[in-house]
């Protein structure tokens, strides 16, 4: 028995029943603890627009793909031998994306593709198992148009020169952000029973992960450049990183799960598809370029960042508590109570942030980054406890 069911039950877990992540969705999280580390290493040092663009475009289907197995997790359980073989089945497929994606827009596109299209794959025995099973309202066709196609269109697009290959992969992740808001066939019994507290423990253990890579960043360049400077900017570079993760883990969860609880008694499926699958994936890019930058100030503490670098800092910030904010909006919070720790944000990164990065040597900018999110950090510290409980 898993929760109270058959651990080989084809069904959707009960929302009412406990259903917390185990060790087995643990250990399938180790492989993005890869994926992110190769991802994030063309944003360190001077990275331009096309390394930007690169990171983007390369991480999104590997978020996706986490998202989407996050949540089929989520209805089903990890419990069952079934989905468990499914998830060891799409780890392979994950790391390949991961070691594609050095050159996943050159010449290790076809392999990337082909990573891509195993997971959905593997999703799509999952869910089309379920559709088949008696009693599921889940038509058969929404499997088929929603995990098939799209691995189909993977698959092909590995044969196919660039720049038609991105033609189609763009066409395929349409595909299935169309259908995912587009509810015909489904309704909203899903999203009614999947577990909040799960989908909020999934994402911050995620979170957890890319704060990780940006210890293990700062770190690392401490241990290549072993000086008093760079000590001095790793040990604020740790401030930076502590402060996000204090933001994030004692703040912003316990407003996920409440926002989370009243969007599913609400029936509210955008508020719990865009707080879940969307927005996370731009808070996570934030904390992923900032782990960059810092790495890069600690290599070379007493010079001036320099210019890819200077964008990293400035916009992971912008990114994260922007977020954060659309997180918060999603929720429920009002516009002008998110406006009190949001809106310092929006002045103090251009008018603080920005200046020291274009003047100061790097550890001088990440001591004012790290001012910087000490201070909106305790503003959001006061948000909350001055924000009255919604029931």
């Amino acid at each position: 028995m898993t929760n109270g069911r058959p651990a080989d039950s084809a069904g959707p877990i009960d929302a009412t029943e406990e259903h917390r992540a185990g060790w087995f969705e643990l250990f399938f999280d180790l492989v993005f603890v890869v994926t992110v580390s190769v991802l994030a290493h063309v944003l360190h040092g001077d990275p331009g627009p096309a390394e930007f663009g690169q990171f983007l475009v390369l991480f999104f289907p590997a978020w996706w793909a986490w998202a989407n197995l996050s949540v089929t997790v989520n209805l089903f359980g990890s419990g069952s031998p079934r989905v468990q073989a499914m998830l060891l089945a799409a780890m392979p497929a994950l790391g390949l994306m991961a070691a594609a994606s050095p050159e996943g827009l050159q010449e290790r596109a076809w392999a990337y593709a082909l990573g891509a299209a195993w997971v959905r794959l593997v999703l799509f025995l999952i869910w089309f198992r379920h559709a088949r099973s008696a009693g599921s309202p889940l038509p058969l066709w929404r499997p088929l148009l929603y995990c098939l196609v799209p691995a189909t269109l993977w698959a092909v697009s590995a044969a196919l020169p660039a720049p038609a290959r991105f033609v189609v992969w763009g066409v395929a992740i349409a595909l299935e952000m169309v259908l995912l808001a587009v509810r015909a066939g489904m309704g909203t019994a899903p999203y009614e029973r999947m577990s909040v507290d799960h989908l909020v423990e999934r994402i911050g253990l995620f979170v957890v992960i890319v704060l990780g890579e940006s210890i293990f960043t700062v770190v690392a360049a401490f241990e290549e450049h072993f000086t008093a400077a760079s000590g001095l900017t790793a040990l604020l570079s740790f401030v930076v990183a502590a402060e996000l993760a204090m933001i994030f883990f004692i703040w912003g969860t316990g407003s996920a799960v409440q926002g989370l609880s009243r969007a599913q008694m609400g029936r509210a499926t955008q508020i719990m598809r865009d707080t879940v699958m969307y927005l996370p994936f731009v808070l996570v890019c934030g904390i992923t370029v900032i782990a960059a930058a810092l790495g890069t100030a600690v290599s070379d503490p007493h010079r001036v960042l320099p210019v890819g670098a200077r964008w990293a800092l400035c916009g992971g910030v912008l990114a994260f508590y922007s977020a954060n904010a659309a997180i918060s909006v999603r929720y429920g919070d009002g516009v002008r109570n998110v406006l009190r720790w949001y809106g310092p944000c929006l002045i103090l990164t251009p008018g603080m942030l920005l200046p020291a990065v274009l003047l100061l040597p790097a550890w001088g900018a990440v001591a004012c980054a790290a001012a910087l999110v000490f201070l909106l950090a305790k503003l959001s510290k006061w948000r909350a406890r001055s924000r009255p409980v919604r029931r």
